[in-house]
């Protein structure tokens, strides 16, 4: 175990002295990936999951269209997409030509409920 120890130390002060180009490149490029997908994951406006999403609004799908439900499952499809939903419709009080108006603020109120506020 102390001999390990050692060889990390060892590669690490070596890396910091003697820096080689390859290895900045691969380590910016491993930590941009790092970053985005950190960034992604511990996004604080919009913290609903997806599938959370649709499970609090199924309850009411018999009121909704095949056309409407069929866009709140591609809405619901990725984090980034309820995120861009949200700035879109919600945050702008811009109209929805899919989603009826009654509709549309229980999307947004459903999506409030798990917001999280600076």
């Amino acid at each position: 175990m102390k001999n390990i120890l050692i060889i990390i130390v060892a590669i690490a002060v070596y890396l910091h002295f003697y820096p080689n180009e390859q290895v900045n490149e691969w380590y910016d490029t491993y930590i941009g990936q790092a970053k985005q997908s950190f960034s992604e994951v511990a996004e604080t406006k919009v913290k609903v999951a997806p599938s959370k999403l649709l499970n609090e609004l199924k309850r009411d799908f018999d009121k909704y269209t095949k056309g409407e439900i069929a866009y709140l499952e591609k809405i619901a499809s990725s984090r980034s997409s309820v995120r861009a939903f949200h700035q879109e419709y919600c945050d702008k009080n811009n109209g929805n030509s899919r989603l009826r108006h009654e509709h549309l603020k229980k999307v947004c109120s459903t999506i409030e409920q798990y917001r999280i506020h600076n």
